[in-house]
């Protein structure tokens, strides 16, 4: 049962990776390059400024917490895999109970 619920749960996730993928492309070839030019530029505003709101973090954060907020990114790094299909198949269940109980009112 669990080896059946991995392979949904994979399956779902490259299916919402290939949907993702398909939309990106079609919207690159339709949209109008200013509108790409555009998107690119505030793009890299945003990353900007989480980068300078990070360095703000790190400046009035104890190096105490820094150091435990380390430790949990990299736990998270370890785990990405099992994380992301926990989350998929939380999203899975969750879309499966609401169409149950959509059906039953």
């Amino acid at each position: 049962m669990k080896n059946q619920a991995q392979g949904a749960v994979a399956s779902a996730a490259t299916a919402v990776r290939d949907t993702v993928a398909h939309t990106v492309h079609t919207v690159r070839d339709h949209a109008p390059q200013e509108v790409l030019d555009r998107a690119g530029h505030l793009a890299d505003r945003a990353r900007g400024t989480a980068a300078h709101a990070g360095h703000l973090a790190a400046e009035h954060t104890s190096p105490q917490v820094r150091s435990q907020a380390a430790r949990a990114v990299g736990v998270a790094r370890t785990n990405r895999t099992p994380l992301l299909m926990a989350a998929a198949a939380t999203v899975l269940t969750a879309a499966l109970l609401r169409g149950l109980f959509a059906r039953r009112h």
